[in-house]
């Protein structure tokens, strides 16, 4: 039992001066990132710089003549005050301008990216590059597509940096000097941003991984020592006091009683945050991404069935910017934007209409997915609950929930205005409760209480951070004494 102990000991004073370090850093940095997350634009800011369509569009009939029958996406939208209409067919996909099919459309050039950043950023442009890889602010793999990607630099007070596809003309980012500031302060070193790991998934991926697992290690075996050496103690005098007399073993023995059980599921959280719950632990059977496609229907609607005439939308919303054909089921719909804002416009008859899917359509999705014998209960909700939760009240609601009576416990989450399904099984809900359960406390009663939401994580985060801080304290004594004195005593800690 005493080498058992005595080897739980070393474990947890080598992986300790290892980790701890990190562990303050996160705790402190997670603290920044609620505040200052990663700087990103929003839907918004896209929307809101879009140009409008005119008043005169074109007619469903001479696209179709332009494009065939058998369209199967088509797209319409202004740009370089072109209207332009982007048709996708069994065979190709193609973009013409609508003003006049014998124009060309005009393409992406180097002043009409230095117009764009300028309608973004009102300040004179200092410098501009040319990039062909990914970069500190631009590391997710979906700016691949979009290079080149040129960089403006614009001299104004907040040092505005703004990013711009070379290829079509979008822009990609936006940051400013305080969000840079922030982000290295919290969101970079807490989610390790650093482009020559995150640019590699795998490499970012696994270094997530292990450094949880460290501070998984470490919690666990502080845990064990430190309750087993409270127990020792009270075997010996015949009551409770904490061990030790030195002032810094004292407070790491005391908020680690305190913090442990927090560190430990911390520890799980991060470990688990880039990882899928074992199909060995919890199976299900390998379902775990969801298609949408499959309860709303792969093959297209014909245009016909769309009933609304689209250019009734610009006299509703005169900042229309631009206008898709899409479909729930048999429910033909026109995806908008207007002003700053996306909306679904059911065009199944020919006044304006927000999209609402009624709950029988919706039945016959689940039908489709399950079967016709399936037994569900369905039911359409105002609130939130423990699997359909957002702190800023970012997910769409009313919504949907259809709760599945199958052996993976499958659930779903329909939003009838959007379209937008949330998908859950018992793998799923299992992580949810491991890994934003724990990791952002994103608990239903703790978020309806948004004060008391915030004093639990402030005193956890600052809590497990001062045992982190003692340990790092602990770790470098102990480090200096192995490497000046050649080893260290066994029982310094019994």
């Amino acid at each position: 039992m005493k080498k058992g102990v005595n080897y739980l000991f070393s474990i947890h004073r080598i992986t300790g001066c290892i980790i701890a370090g990190f562990f303050l850093m996160w705790f402190v940095t997670g603290l920044i990132l609620i505040y200052h997350p990663y700087p990103r634009l929003t839907d918004e800011q896209l929307y809101e710089k879009k140009e409008i369509l005119p008043s005169l569009l074109p007619d469903i009939q001479s696209i179709k003549q332009k494009a065939g029958e058998n369209i199967k996406q088509l797209h319409i939208r202004q740009s370089q005050g072109q209207t332009l209409a982007t048709v996708t067919t069994a065979d190709s996909c193609f973009t013409y301008c609508c003003n006049d099919t014998t124009v060309a459309v005009k393409p992406i050039t180097f002043s009409f990216l230095e117009e764009t950043a300028l309608k973004w950023v009102n300040a004179p442009v200092i410098k501009v590059d040319t990039l062909h890889e990914r970069v500190q602010w631009i590391l997710y793999s979906r700016y691949d597509r979009a290079m080149p990607i040129y960089k403006f630099y614009f001299d104004d007070p907040e040092k505005h940096e703004l990013f711009i596809s070379g290829k079509t003309g979008e822009v990609q980012q936006l940051t400013d000097k305080s969000q840079r500031l922030w982000a290295w302060l919290g969101a970079i070193p807490h989610k390790f941003y650093l482009p020559f790991i995150r640019k590699n998934l795998d490499l970012w991926d696994t270094s997530i991984t292990i450094g949880g697992l460290l501070c998984f290690i470490t919690s666990l075996t502080g845990a064990f020592v430190g309750i087993y050496v409270l127990l020792k103690r009270h075997k010996q005098k015949k009551k409770w006091e904490i061990p030790y007399r030195k002032r810094w073993y004292r407070l790491h023995h005391i908020t680690g009683l305190l913090f442990g059980l927090f560190l430990i599921a911390w520890g799980i959280s991060g470990m688990i945050s880039m990882q899928r719950i074992p199909q060995w632990l919890i199976n299900t059977n390998g379902n775990y991404i969801f298609n949408s496609s499959r309860m709303w229907g792969k093959k297209p609607l014909p245009i016909d069935t769309y009933e609304l005439d689209y250019r009734q939308l610009k006299t509703a919303y005169p900042d229309l910017k631009e206008v898709s054909w899409t479909h729930f089921r048999n429910i033909p719909v026109y995806t908008v934007i207007v002003g700053n804002r996306e909306l679904q416009i059911d065009a199944s008859t020919p006044k304006i209409k927000k999209l609402f899917i009624p709950e029988q359509t919706i039945i016959e999705g689940i039908q489709e997915v399950h079967g016709k014998n399936v037994n569900f209960q369905i039911s359409l909700l105002d609130t939130y609950d423990n699997y359909y939760l957002s702190r800023t009240e970012s997910l769409p609601l009313p919504v949907y929930r259809v709760v599945i009576d199958d052996d993976i416990s499958s659930r779903y989450y329909i939003s009838p205005e959007t379209g937008y399904i949330r998908y859950l099984n018992k793998n799923k809900m299992a992580k949810k409760w491991l890994f934003s359960g724990i990791h952002y406390l994103n608990i239903q009663w703790l978020l309806e209480r948004p004060m008391l939401w915030t004093i639990s994580l402030w005193v956890l985060c600052l809590g497990s951070a001062f045992v982190c801080l003692t340990g790092c304290w602990l770790g470098t004594k102990f480090i200096k004494r192995y490497l000046t004195k050649g080893g260290y005593d066994k029982n310094r800690l019994q």
